[in-house]
């Protein structure tokens, strides 16, 4: 009699067990047919007659994904107790106006709220140079900014080094990760009166960058000819542009960098943080729009993303 109880035991919890796992797997089933992601995006806004900005909330916003409107889950003032910055300050090698303005360079990172992370890179050619990895010591980070060194006049790409500079944001999933990218914007592995879009190397940086949300701001400084000056200009524009950054651009350079790093530090201090539901399947590339219902203000972010397989 104890014998047939244990197999009469040992039926129900078979029974139970398959019960339980094809409920599981039926769960698992719907989700792989109805999938649906959760993403995050960082914003900058200002308005456009330099006018007080008003606090903005989820109500205020418009997210649009491949043209069809989202539905916003949060929208969060970017402070770093909500969404710390995660910053790579990225230098061009070869850029002698740099020189001058280590200083300038060193009184905008130690002016980064608390808590903020700083990475310090250098591009020589394709490579990088990672002079301090990402810390929250910003006086520590500071002390690895120097002069640069000449360049090898070998044919490069700073976009090819700048992938490898994007990589380093693994683990960095939480708050807002960003660049200064201070370069020509000049691209000798590419013909140099070919549109932006064209450039193979600075099409794949984009796309890293959507894809990681990586926001990139530029700050031109030139080391080339006028011809050349202005394909790098326009490199730098569109870099900046599709990933949600700004270019800092005039004429054949800035005088100092005090005004755009000035500028660059206020746009830190105007980011929102918006989370929306996106239930897209398609593949390929997913323009992102994002809009407000104020007529004066302007929302900068990133043009869209390649969905990650």
């Amino acid at each position: 009699m104890l014998n047939q109880k244990n197999i009469k035991s040992s039926f129900i919890l078979s029974f139970l067990f398959i019960l339980v796992f094809s409920f599981a797997l039926n769960i698992a089933n719907v989700s792989a047919a109805n999938p649906e992601q959760v993403k995050v995006v960082t914003v900058t806004v200002n308005t456009k007659n330099k006018t007080p900005l008003p606090e903005l909330g989820k109500e205020d916003f418009l997210v649009s994904e491949a043209g069809s409107q989202k539905e916003i889950l949060s929208v969060l003032p970017a402070t770093n107790q909500t969404s710390p910055i995660n910053l790579a300050i990225v230098v061009q090698e070869g850029l002698p106006q740099v020189n001058s303005e280590i200083d300038a360079l060193k009184g905008f990172i130690n002016n980064l709220p608390e808590g903020s992370q700083v990475m310090v890179t250098y591009l020589s050619g394709n490579f990088v140079k990672t002079l301090q990895p990402f810390t929250k010591d910003l006086n520590q980070a500071t002390k690895k900014l120097r002069v640069v060194s000449s360049t090898t006049g070998i044919p490069s790409s700073p976009y090819v080094a700048l992938i490898d500079v994007m990589k380093q944001f693994n683990g960095l999933n939480q708050g807002r990760n960003q660049v200064l990218f201070i370069s020509s914007g000049v691209d000798s592995l590419v013909n140099g009166f070919s549109s932006p879009s064209s450039n193979i190397y600075l099409e794949r940086a984009i796309k890293i960058a959507q894809q990681e949300n990586i926001s990139i701001y530029s700050l031109f400084s030139s080391n080339s000819s006028r011809r050349a000056l202005f394909s790098g200009q326009n490199n730098l524009n569109y870099l900046s542009e599709q990933t949600g950054g700004y270019a800092f651009i005039q004429g054949t350079g800035y005088v100092t960098f005090d005004a755009p790093l000035k500028e660059f530090r206020q746009m830190l201090d105007n980011q929102y943080v918006i989370t929306y539901k996106s239930n897209n399947q398609a593949k390929g590339f997913r323009q992102v729009k994002i809009t407000t219902d104020f007529s004066n203000i302007k929302v900068t972010t990133l043009k869209g993303y390649v969905a990650k397989p």
